[in-house]
């Protein structure tokens, strides 16, 4: 299941290559990292950016691997939104085999292929999301395991972006502290909306840690709920605070300009939707189509077929999901879970 979920039904190979057998090696894989499958930002504004189809043309003049770097992956311990801790289970493997799968199609039309450098902000935004250095620490270790045992070591690669800024550490240091300082007396330093800073300041209360306050049920229902809760200032609180970290360790590292430092020649990608010319990769297959939420950011619910053999990963709330009868839970030999099972047959 797992596997087959890993395989987008968004792109057919053999229409990609009919349809572009007959321009450059370069921008062919332009064009294929640029596919609706794979790409969620501005398409337009990713072709016509010149930097991403030089830097596809220098590797291959060169003949090495196209790199793509990605910040993905962290820890977030909100208990509505997973029931254990954040460790790496189905939605993880789908992501890293769909990189996988994108890498190998990038070696169809250019021989050495495509290397995705994933680097897990796990360790680096754990102070923000309240959850202790041994818990990200060990996502990661979970992450390049995950790796090793899916066999994509040759195409994916995993880095703790706090060891991409560690030989930084005294310049991150002073701009982390001096943006801290700023968010802190005025959430809108740097020019950002009211909505969107709303919107932002909502995202991080539904993400940080609550687990310290031994909420019930109902508690987290009500709290975390459409109408909130009798929790909803102190958590608005808390939730401001640790957005202004949060947007300053990510200001910070900007500033320093991580990428070109760590990853000179790379195509950026994100996560995220942004106006700006740049690869908005889809971390699983369905990201940006049918599912929302990063595969951190809940569990796996993998819907599967009999008739079609067709398997469908979302990410869902596990909140939502442990308790609705047209779902079973999957665990593993130490009742870990993996991920939540529905077949679309019944």
């Amino acid at each position: 299941m797992v596997k087959r979920a890993s395989i987008t039904p968004h792109f057919s190979p053999r229409s990609f290559f009919e349809a572009n057998r007959g321009n450059p090696v370069d921008l062919q894989v332009l064009e294929l990292l640029n596919h609706r499958a794979f790409q969620f930002n501005s398409r337009r504004r990713f072709r016509e950016s010149p930097v991403w189809r030089e830097r596809i043309s220098a590797a291959c003049k060169d003949q090495r691997p196209v790199e793509i770097v990605v910040p993905v992956f962290c820890v977030v311990a909100n208990p509505v939104k997973r029931l254990q801790s954040t460790v790496a289970t189905a939605a993880e493997d789908v992501s890293l085999l769909h990189l996988g799968n994108l890498a190998n199609l990038v070696s169809e039309v250019y021989a050495p292929g495509a290397v995705f450098h994933v680097v897990t902000d796990s360790t680096f935004y754990s102070m923000p999301f309240q959850v202790t250095s041994v818990e990200a620490q060990r996502y990661v270790s979970l992450l390049r395991a995950r790796v090793a045992a899916l066999e994509l070591s040759a195409s994916v690669r995993i880095h703790d972006m706090s060891d991409v800024l560690a030989e930084h550490g005294s310049a991150f240091y002073r701009r982390f502290e001096g943006r801290r300082q700023e968010f802190l007396n005025n959430a809108f330093a740097d020019g950002i909306s009211l909505d969107s800073y709303e919107g932002w300041l909502s995202s991080m209360k539904a993400s940080m840690n609550t687990r310290d306050l031994s909420l019930s049920y109902d508690k987290l229902r009500d709290t975390f709920g459409a109408e909130g809760g009798s929790l909803s200032g102190a958590l608005d609180e808390r939730a401001r605070n640790a957005l202004a970290e949060y947007r300053a360790l990510k200001a910070a590292a900007a500033d320093l300009q991580w990428e070109e430092r760590a990853f000179p020649g790379a195509i950026r990608a994100t996560i995220h939707s942004k106006n700006i010319p740049v690869l908005g990769l889809r971390i699983y297959p369905e990201y940006k189509f049918r599912s929302t939420l990063l595969p951190y950011h809940g569990i796996g619910a993998i819907s599967s077929s009999e008739e079609t053999g067709r398997c469908v990963l979302k990410i869902e709330p596990e909140m939502f999901l442990c308790g609705d009868p047209e779902y079973t839970r999957v665990i593993d030999s130490q009742g870990k879970t993996l991920f939540y099972h529905r077949s679309s047959d019944q």
